[in-house]
C-alpha cells in the first residue's frame, strides 16, 4: 500500500522483495490501492475504515484480519471515539512469493485455478474479527519487524506459511479459503454490479470508474450506452430522489439524510436539491410537517 502522507513505515524483506510492513499514519485518509498479480492480508491493531470493493462495503476496526485478492479497493481510513491513529501490519502475497515458499510441494488450496463460485460471488475480500491466534500472531509479527536484522529468508518464508494455516483454521466461513484459490485471478466487475453497489455511497465517478477498472472516459461513455445519460446526472438525480423520500417519510435529520443519500457536503446538497425540486430540504420538511 502507497500513503500519500507521512506515515512510520517498517518493513521485511525475503529475497529482496517486501513482504512484511509495519505502517501508522493519522486519520481522516482516503486512498486507491490496485493489486495486480498480488493479494495482501492486513491485521488492524488500531484505527478504523470504509474498504470499498467493486460490489460491497466491509466495515474494518481494530482486531480485524482483512484479506484481500487482486482488485482495485478505496480503503476510507476514519475518525473513531479511540483517536485518529491508524496502526496495522500489512503481508504481500505474490505469485513468486507462495511458489518459493512452498517450492514443489504447492498446496491443493492455491491449486486449481477456480472455485465453483462466480469472482463475483466470491468477493474481492473477506475479514476475520477478533481471532486471538491471529491477534497474536500478528503481535509478535510486529515486534519482528522491528527487529529485521534478526530475519532471516528461512525464518520469513515460515511466518508465512503459518499465517496462510493460521486464517484457514480461523476461517469459519470458508471465505477465506475460497479466495485463496482466486488470490492472483483479476476480477471483472460489470459496471451495473459496481453503480447499484454504490448508489448511495459519496463515491465519485473516477472512483466507480477505478473499481472497474476503466479509466474515467471510458467509465463514462459505457455508462451512458447502459443508462442512457451522463454517469454524474444519473448519481445525482438518484440520491436526490432518495433523500426527497426520506424526509418525506422519516423524522431523520436533513444532516444523516444527505449522507446516508452519498452527499459528504450538507451545502452542496441543499443547492442540488434546490436545483432539481425548486424547494430547499429544510422548506420541504416545514412544509410537510405543518
Amino acid at each position: 500500500m502507497v500513503l500519500e502522507r507521512k506515515s512510520l513505515l517498517k518493513s521485511l524483506r525475503y529475497q529482496e522483495q517486501v513482504v512484511m510492513g509495519h505502517r501508522q499514519f493519522s486519520a481522516p485518509f482516503t486512498y486507491q490501492d490496485g493489486l495486480v498479480n498480488e493479494a495482501r492480508l492486513i491485521h488492524i491493531f488500531k484505527g478504523q475504515s470504509s474498504l470499498i470493493c467493486a460490489g460491497k462495503t466491509l466495515s474494518l476496526k481494530a482486531g480485524d484480519t482483512l484479506l484481500m485478492k487482486a482488485d482495485n479497493f478505496i480503503n476510507r481510513w476514519l475518525d473513531s471515539p479511540q483517536g485518529n491513529t491508524v496502526e496495522f501490519v500489512g503481508v504481500r502475497l505474490t505469485q513468486s512469493l507462495i511458489q518459493s515458499i512452498y517450492e514443489n510441494s504447492l498446496p491443493e488450496r492455491f491449486v486449481g485455478t477456480h472455485s465453483n463460485l462466480k469472482n463475483s460471488e466470491c468477493g474481492s475480500a473477506a475479514v476475520i474479527s477478533n481471532h486471538k491466534l491471529l491477534t497474536g500472531y500478528f503481535t509478535l509479527l510486529k515486534q519482528y519487524i522491528t527487529q529485521p536484522d534478526d530475519m532471516t529468508d528461512s525464518l520469513i518464508a515460515l511466518k508465512v506459511q503459518e499465517l496462510i494455516e493460521l486464517i484457514i483454521q480461523a476461517d469459519s466461513s470458508s471465505q477465506v479459503t475460497r479466495l485463496l484459490r482466486e488470490l492472483f485471478i483479476p476480477n471483472q466487475p460489470k459496471l451495473q454490479q459496481v453503480v447499484q453497489a454504490h448508489l448511495y455511497s459519496p463515491l465519485k465517478v473516477d472512483e466507480m470508474a477505478f473499481l472497474c477498472h476503466m479509466s474515467t472516459s471510458t467509465f463514462n461513455r459505457k455508462f451512458k450506452q447502459v443508462y442512457g445519460t451522463s454517469a454524474n446526472k444519473y448519481l445525482v438525480l438518484r440520491r436526490l430522489e432518495k433523500a426527497e423520500q426520506q424526509i418525506n417519510t422519516t423524522n431523520k435529520r436533513i444532516t444523516d439524510i444527505a449522507l446516508e443519500c452519498g452527499f459528504e457536503e450538507l451545502s452542496y446538497f441543499s443547492r442540488a436539491f434546490k436545483q432539481h425540486f425548486n424547494i430547499t430540504p429544510t422548506e420541504l420538511r416545514k412544509a410537510h410537517s405543518d
